[in-house]
Order: structure tokens, then sequence, then C-alpha cells
């Protein structure tokens, strides 16, 4: 039946040899399109989002954003991030500038989370979003590099000088060394 190193499927019911398993096919997140493969230049946490911009990309998240075009009003996110509608639509403006909300039209109130960045679906289906909305990478706007530049300029000012020895050492008795 099986040697030793050979490995067999065997039908429990006839006793019979089974033939290989069928070599696996490539799923469709096994491409270059996955979403590991659209990672930005600009991570998250460098782009210096405010408190409401955060809590409006996690309620389009939650409303199914992330996987589809969801109907956005500023008053529902000013009411849902109990922010108001002013603080709302800057989110949302700003969002959309850096390329974290996609618009699906001008005109419309319909956005959808960037699938490079943000996906919930299949991979088949991801794959259609970013060939249906053509997804332009996020990238950093004015505010982002000059808190970029102002943590860079503290990272400068922290640095150590050189640090001080002493020459002589005292023992235990008062001595030198």
């Amino acid at each position: 039946m099986a040697r030793r190193g050979n490995i067999a499927l065997v039908n429990l019911d006839t006793g019979a040899v089974l033939p290989a398993p069928k070599p696996r096919m490539p799923h469709t997140m096994d491409g270059s399109y996955t979403l590991n493969a659209y990672t930005d230049d600009a991570p998250l946490y460098s782009l210096a989002l405010s408190g409401a911009e955060w809590a409006t990309i996690d309620w389009v998240r939650s409303n199914g954003g992330a996987g589809a075009a969801v109907k956005v009003t500023a008053a529902a996110v000013a009411e849902a991030i109990l922010a108001t509608e002013t603080t709302a639509k800057t989110a949302l403006a700003r969002l959309v500038k850096l390329n974290i909300l996609l618009k699906t039209s001008p005109r419309s109130q319909t956005y959808q989370l960037n699938p490079r960045r943000f996906w919930e679906g299949s991979g088949d289906a991801q794959v259609q979003a970013c060939r249906r909305l053509d997804p332009p990478p996020i990238t950093p706007d004015a505010k982002a590099i000059a808190a970029a530049k102002k943590a860079a300029e503290k990272a400068a000012a922290k640095t150590p000088g050189p640090r001080r020895t002493t020459t002589a050492r005292s023992t235990t008795n008062g001595g030198t060394r």
C-alpha cells in the first residue's frame, strides 16, 4: 500500500489508492493586484489626521464604504461622530483631497474608501473596484508635510551631545586610581 516516505490517499471503504490531489489553482488574491501590492508611500499615521478625520474614516467603513460606495452626508457624519456639520464637511473635504475617500462622481454624495488602503470583501471585487475607480495613491498634503517637518526638527533638537567622562575615579579609601 504505502512505502516508507510515500504518502497516499486511501479510500477506507474500498481500500483503493486515490490519485494525488490536483495542483493548487492560483487565487485572485495571489496576483500583483492585491491590497498589499498597492501599499502607499505615505502611511496614514504620517498624514496628521485629526480626530474628526479618523472618526469619519471609521464611520464610512462601518457603513459599508470599504467594499462599495455609500451615501454620505455631512449632517449624518456630524451626528455620528458628535461634531459640528462644519467639522464633518472639513474632514470629508480633506479625506477626499488626500485620496483616502474617493467620490464616485464630482457632484454626488457617494464616497468609497480607497481600495488600495481599505478593503473588505473578496479579491475579485477588489480587483474590479481598483479597475473601476482607478484609485490614486494616498499622498501627503501641506498639513501632513508641515507636521512631518516639525517632527523632524524636534527630533534633531533632541539629539544628545557628547557624553561627559570623568578622568579620575575615587576608591573606597579616598585615593585615585
